[in-house]
């Protein structure tokens, strides 16, 4: 296709005309934090304290009167034109209804308004027209995603970048985005909600299968953080761990960061050093990984579990048992004959090594496997046997595993490739020699276990080489590669087996021994995991029973999906205090588990059961409606997600260094009315409850153009004079253009949500290989490139960034390239509409309006100019698609 370049920057100048860049509008510096009790030494004043704002009781003020009276549509209102009043300012009227339905579509789902939406509520001319269209966005099941994403951010959840090393066939921390999901479109109770979070397992079981699932899902918000890549000390590990926990907990429900007082008491805030090691054993008695190994990576394997019924695991379990116990007594019986078989042929012993002198002896190699001429997914792991170290090759991530030899023969012909493993799965890897596969089904039976007393020595391949330098590639697709210590490599043509034989019977030796003989006379016994074949035909017989046995048990085990999990320690216990942070603890000052004590006036210390880690108490306390943080914080959050700025701008800063409150009484008015239940408003803590009330006051209605006394007085619009316009994020960016291809199909309201129907969405492109075919790394450009922090760290507000990168994107990325085509092909399906019409349409679709005469004559003009130079209908209306994904107006929210 021809390029038309400077046209196209033209049509998008226009374009950007539409709406004022936000980056000219001014979002500086907090307000000044209200003082806080001056401390220079470790020791705090905690009478003062109290009387800091977010520690005092929560009560909930009367609403304030106010002059303009008519203004008010219920008490948010009274609390902001007070504020106004005060300053000498006075609200803008309300946005039109077009703007008000794009708000508080997005808003709510994170979707721009389809047309037919739109027409609707433009032709609804009925008093409570708006108050429909909220209603029906709050029951809609893409609010969930949309609000759902709002914690997911808090809680530091990042699509597509877990991974288990060792494990296979995990649906991952992706559960807990689904419940996330599900609870704000159910609308749980938020004291519930946290609750689950914090010790959702130790909850009595669900009376049903969902509300099982949420539990055991809801706790990974422990386990979902960066888990410190770098980190190589497993004490420091566990202590990091600790860290993220108390953080991650202490940021999104309290509103406070507690990790500071880890090395010393917290300078700032009244936090105790004993405080913070008080969570600490709480955190410390909390199990989130399966096993710490001594290679210090897989201390970051995630403790799994099922996700199936009491029942159901239970059932597995006892089946497992039968399992290991089978296990256990084949290989006792093994034991006893490999006992008798050896005391028998140590007897003949010198006779097989007269006999093996005979043997002719072919080429034999014997290498390590931990030689390797390259490798993919596999490591070298040393394990310990009577004292010794011993290499070996193992899985270190259960994606596509690959290790590669270079081999060198004296001559061509044909060679046998054994190997010592061990392996207890079905684990099959795949041999190539040269380029050339010989098998796909090596080493796949079942040794009895992983660790070295289960090695066997077996065949992997029988192959012809070339003379001088060959390559030799074991392959396995995913799962686990079985633990190899060596392999041995031997010519086998010219009637080798044929004469082994042969002299085996003159000798009246057995041939199999002697093999073993020739290829390794200093180790020519067999195991006692491969001592099968050398028994006789009724202990072979009796050995297979036994593995037909095992195998009906393994049938009857049913396979349940495995998701990040957490529990308590076997052995819950206190922590010390560790020095200035360090892992060196101080045995003299243990500190018993518990919560901190800064509300110890307000709400009682819980106490910790002994054979319990503390979290199901640490919740309740966090959700006891006298605790003075957590309605408030959360309360604060909704208010920003709704406003772009918290009533705090340190939504996840409570403390002595954040920001105060601009409107404290309504903070407070928000905070209470969410604890309360109320017979018309909605249940105790129903977070759609503050939606509803913060979506039909009038504050959230009004426009978003100031006037020039307002903006004089109040730059930054913290008294909320007028509503300020925002970017969109890179989600909602990303779900805009796919839905402008019509691809993407609206779920109806009130009814569940359908994740088949929705993976095309951005908050799950990443983990459901949705992306547009071979454009999954644009994606993640785009998410980065517009703001959204994919590092795993805790966001509490997005930022928003202006820069030329973003405006380029639209203009160079393949990936609005390719949703700018489909979006062409569906405007140009509408073939009984004139180009005129087909680009009020185009704008209604993008951006939820008509576009006004000047771009609308400057967009046909260009249209026409790019067919005139030879440009397809398709082609062109692809670049004007384009131009319109790159203008303000498509980005922002006014």
């Amino acid at each position: 296709m021809r390029r038309f370049v400077p046209s196209f920057f033209r049509v998008i100048a226009l374009f950007a005309l539409g709406l004022p860049l936000l980056g000219n509008r001014s979002h500086s510096a907090n307000a000044e934090p209200q003082s806080a009790p001056a401390q220079s030494a470790p020791s705090y004043d905690w009478q003062k304290w109290k009387q800091f704002w977010s520690f005092r009781p929560i009560q909930k003020p009367a609403p304030p009167t106010v002059k303009d009276a008519k203004w008010i549509r219920n008490p948010i209102d009274a609390f902001v034109l007070a504020r106004l009043e005060a300053q000498g300012m006075h609200p803008v009227p309300e946005a039109d209804k077009s703007a008000l339905l794009r708000r508080l579509t997005f808003d709510l789902t994170g979707l721009p308004p389809t047309d037919p939406e739109l027409r609707a509520f433009l032709a609804d001319n009925s008093p409570d027209a708006y108050e429909k269209q909220v209603d029906r966005l709050l029951a809609s099941p893409h609010y969930g995603e949309k609000w759902g994403r709002h914690w997911l951010d808090v809680a530091r959840y990042t699509p597509g970048r877990v991974t288990f090393p060792g494990v296979k066939h995990t649906a991952g921390d992706s559960q807990y985005r689904d419940y996330v999901v599900r609870a704000f479109n159910s609308d749980k109770p938020f004291d519930r909600f946290v609750t689950e979070q914090l010790a959702g397992d130790l909850l009595p079981p669900g009376d049903d299968r969902q509300k099982e699932y949420d539990q055991i899902a809801a706790p990974a918000f422990l386990s979902i953080g960066s888990w410190f890549d770098q980190c190589t000390d497993p004490n420091r590990l566990r202590l990091e761990m600790v860290d993220d926990m108390i953080n991650a907990t202490s940021k999104a429900f309290l509103g406070l960061s507690v990790s500071c007082a880890r090395c010393h008491d917290h300078k700032f805030d009244p936090i105790p050093t004993a405080d913070y090691y008080s969570l600490a054993g709480i955190f410390g008695s909390t199990r989130i990984v399966g096993d710490f190994s001594e290679y210090w990576r897989d201390g970051r394997v995630r403790l799994l579990r099922p996700l199936a019924m009491p029942d159901e695991v239970a059932s597995n379990d006892a089946i497992n048992r039968q399992i290991d116990a089978k296990k256990a007594a084949q290989w006792k019986q093994l034991s006893e004959f490999h006992a008798q078989l050896l005391a028998a042929l140590k007897a003949d012993e010198p006779r097989y090594r007269a006999a093996a002198v005979k043997t002719p002896h072919p080429f034999i190699k014997t290498f390590e496997a931990e030689d390797f001429d390259g490798v993919y997914n596999l490591r070298i792991a040393e394990l310990a046997r009577e004292g010794k170290v011993v290499q070996i090759i193992e899985t270190l991530n259960p994606a596509q595993q690959w290790v590669k030899y270079r081999i060198e023969v004296p001559q061509a012909g044909t060679y046998r490739m054994e190997a010592l493993y061990t392996a207890d799965e079905n684990s099959p890897i795949s041999v190539q020699v040269n380029g050339t596969s010989v098998s796909d089904e090596a080493l796949s039976e079942v040794t009895g276990g992983w660790g070295l007393q289960y090695q066997r020595w077996a065949t992997a391949a029988t192959f012809d080489l070339r003379e001088g330098l060959n390559f030799l590639r074991l392959n396995r697709k995913e799962g686990n590669f079985p633990r190899i210590d060596k392999f041995r490599l031997y010519r086998i043509d010219d009637g080798y087996d044929a004469k082994l034989q042969h002299i085996a019977a003159d000798e009246k030796l057995r041939p199999e021994v002697l093999a073993d003989f020739v290829k390794d006379a200093d180790h020519p016994w067999p195991t006692v995991a491969g001592v099968v074949p050398y028994l006789s035909a009724e202990q072979r017989k009796a050995a297979n029973a036994t593995n037909a046995e095992l195998a009906q048990l393994a049938q009857a085990l049913k396979p349940h999906e495995l998701i990040v999990a957490v529990n308590d320690q076997p052995k819950p216990a206190d922590m010390p205090v560790h020095i200035r942070g360090s892992i060196e603890a101080d045995p003299n000052a243990t500190v018993p588990r518990g919560v901190p004590r800064l509300f110890d006036d307000l709400l009682p210390q819980p106490t910790v059961p002994p054979g319990e880690s503390g979290r199901l108490e640490l919740a309740r306390w966090i959700t006891d409606p006298r605790n003075p943080l957590t309605a408030r914080v959360i309360a604060n959050r909704i208010w920003q997600w709704h406003f772009g700025r918290g009533i705090v701008d340190t939504p996840s800063d409570f403390g002595s260094r954040g920001a105060a409150p601009t409107h404290p009484e309504l903070l407070d008015w928000l905070a209470a009315t969410l604890m309360e239940p109320s017979a018309d408003a909605g249940p105790a803590w129903s977070i759609k409850k503050l939606h509803r009330l913060i979506l039909l006051s009038s504050t959230y209605r009004m426009s978003c153009e100031g006037d020039e006394h307002a903006v004089q007085i109040d730059p930054d619009n913290r008294s909320l004079s007028h509503f300020s316009p925002r970017r969109l994020e890179a989600e909602e960016l990303f779900d805009s253009t796919l839905s402008s291809t019509n691809v993407f199909i609206r779920q109806e309201s009130g009814k569940p949500l359908e994740l088949e129907k929705t993976k095309g969405r951005a908050m799950y492109v990443l983990t459901s290989g949705r992306s547009p075919p071979g454009l999954g790394p644009e994606v993640r450009k785009m998410f980065s490139l517009f703001d959204y922090d994919m590092g795993g760290a805790s966001i509490d507000k997005r930022p928003t960034s202006n820069t030329a990168s973003q405006s380029l994107f639209w203009l160079n990325s393949p990936l609005p390239r390719f949703y700018a085509e489909k979006f062409a092909d569906r405007l140009l399906k509408m073939d009984k509409l004139n180009d005129e019409k087909r680009l009020e349409q185009a704008y209604l679709i993008a951006v939820g309006h008509k576009p006004s005469t000047p771009i609308s004559v400057a967009t046909l003009e260009y249209l026409n100019g790019l067919v005139a130079q030879g440009a397809t209908a398709k082609e062109a209306w692809t670049q004007v698609c384009q131009a319109i994904y790159a203008s303000n107006e498509f980005h922002c929210v006014e």
